[in-house]
């Protein structure tokens, strides 16, 4: 059985916990291993375009020089608000987790860890990054508003980034700075936002789009589909219709729960009103949209003989004992696929993505352990570790590419035409026009085994 697989509803229950406190944020998309990063430049070459080569041949002790390979690094000034000809000042907000009794380690080192790193490789095109670090507490907003308030206004920082749980605006449209969000960027957003926004996974409409194609591909998504949403799906029943219209999916039926997880008997009845919907439309498969739709569509068939492909696209379905437990069999599970991921533990685990750097060094720089899976009171601090990872990675590639005169318009200019990025905890990302939602990988797709009762990878 894959490593990742074990014991994953526990998994899955305890980060739902932390995301409803907003301590962690799923990670998803992102850039490939350390032998696949994209290097980047130090120097910024520009041409001469004043000189033209004289037409008198040279002498024969001076050699010709070709213009077109002459490069001049540009003169580093300060060119914007943070940013001098030595330094690029930026923000860093950390969630103050001690007032719900939790800890994520030394935050303020795992950042700087972070930052050392891009400085001891000579900064962004020569200049060093200094920090400003700003708390505030998950519990209420006032706190990430005057974070927002400390590092733009009286600190004035260029940019800012870690995980913001809210008061996002704040940064990128009341005072227009640049935010890297660890936590993912809404597309109100970045529709709201002056400044560039970035977030590292991607928004729901592309995600869709990305799951629909894979699902096709691997050939478990075609033919006569019917979709389910729970009744708390909110937009993504909008969302995937979206998604499988764009792929020319054959949608037949429709439905969304109205009876919350609550009253089972009402939810039961429900459900299995909808199985005749789509057995009576032909239904060769049921794709299974949000939070508890997979056990929605279990509950309908489970007492009939129609017994479509299930295609599920929520970790809380994933745990054949959920089913069991409420008194439904793993019958329906049999030949169903799930949209699974790659988590930040299984990348701790594995190396991949730059992970296995990132929390290396900072244990060598730190003397702290990062916990894959900690247990009782041991800090929490693999998400918050690769955050920092993955936000300086995203920073230094655009701000790089912005060249010596750094402005949140060069910055934009840069994000805009950069293409693809190598982001710690992400195994594929992209930035460009339109796209400041970076991720880009493609789903993990898994299939229920019933010898080893539980999801696998599809092979």
């Amino acid at each position: 059985m894959h490593r990742f697989l074990g014991d994953l509803m526990r998994r899955f229950r305890l980060l739902a916990i932390l995301l409803g406190l907003s301590l962690f944020a799923a990670a998803c998309g992102g850039g490939g291993d350390d032998e696949t990063r994209a290097e980047q430049s130090d120097a910024t070459v520009a041409e001469d375009d004043d000189e033209t080569p004289s037409s008198t041949p040279a002498e024969p002790d001076e050699p010709t020089e070709d213009p077109s390979t002459t490069t001049e690094i540009e003169e580093l000034t300060d060119s914007f608000r943070g940013v001098t000809s030595d330094t690029i000042k930026i923000g860093v907000v950390i969630i103050d987790v001690s007032v719900i009794g939790r800890s994520n380690g030394d935050v303020e080192a795992q950042w700087q860890t972070a930052i050392d790193a891009v400085n001891t490789e000579g900064g962004i095109l020569g200049r060093s990054v200094e920090p400003v670090f700003a708390k505030y507490s998950p519990l209420g907003d006032t706190e990430s508003e005057a974070a927002c308030v400390k590092l733009t206004q009286d600190e004035k920082v260029f940019a800012a980034m870690g995980p913001l749980r809210s008061n996002l605006t704040c940064f990128s449209d009341v005072n227009d700075t640049i935010f890297i969000n660890t936590f993912g960027v809404s597309q109100e957003e970045f529709d709201r936002s002056s400044a560039v926004v970035v977030g590292p996974g991607a928004l729901p409409a592309r995600s869709a789009g990305i799951n629909v194609t894979s699902l096709a591909e691997a050939g478990v998504l075609g033919g006569a589909v019917a979709v389910h949403a729970s009744a708390d799906a909110g937009g993504e029943l909008d969302v995937w219709l979206a998604a499988l219209s764009d792929r020319g999916i054959d949608v037949v039926a429709e439905t969304q729960s109205t009876v919350g997880g609550g009253d089972v008997v009402a939810s039961e009845a429900e459900m299995q009103a909808f199985a005749q919907v789509w057995e009576s439309a032909g239904a060769e498969a049921v794709l299974a949209i949000g939070a508890g739709s997979g056990i929605n569509v279990v509950s309908g068939i489970d007492r009939g003989s129609f017994r479509p492909r299930l295609l599920m696209t929520n970790p809380s379905d994933f745990d054949p004992n959920i089913y069991r437990d409420l008194g439904y069999s793993t019958d329906a599970l049999v030949d169903s696929v799930a949209v699974g991921f790659r988590d930040f533990q299984d990348l701790a685990t594995t190396g991949d993505a730059g992970v296995g750097d990132c929390v290396s060094r900072f244990e060598a720089a730190s003397g702290e352990t990062v916990n894959i899976e900690p247990e009782g009171d041991e800090a929490v601090n693999l998400n918050t570790t690769i955050w920092s990872c993955q936000a300086l990675d995203i920073f230094s590639q655009i701000a790089r590419a912005a060249g010596a005169d750094l402005t949140n318009g060069s910055f934009r200019s840069a994000a805009e035409t950069l293409g693809p990025l190598s982001v710690t905890g992400a195994e594929s990302a992209s930035i460009s026009v339109g796209k400041f939602d970076i991720g880009d990988g493609e789903p993990l797709l898994l299939t229920y085994d019933e010898t080893a009762d539980d999801f696998v990878p599809l092979g």
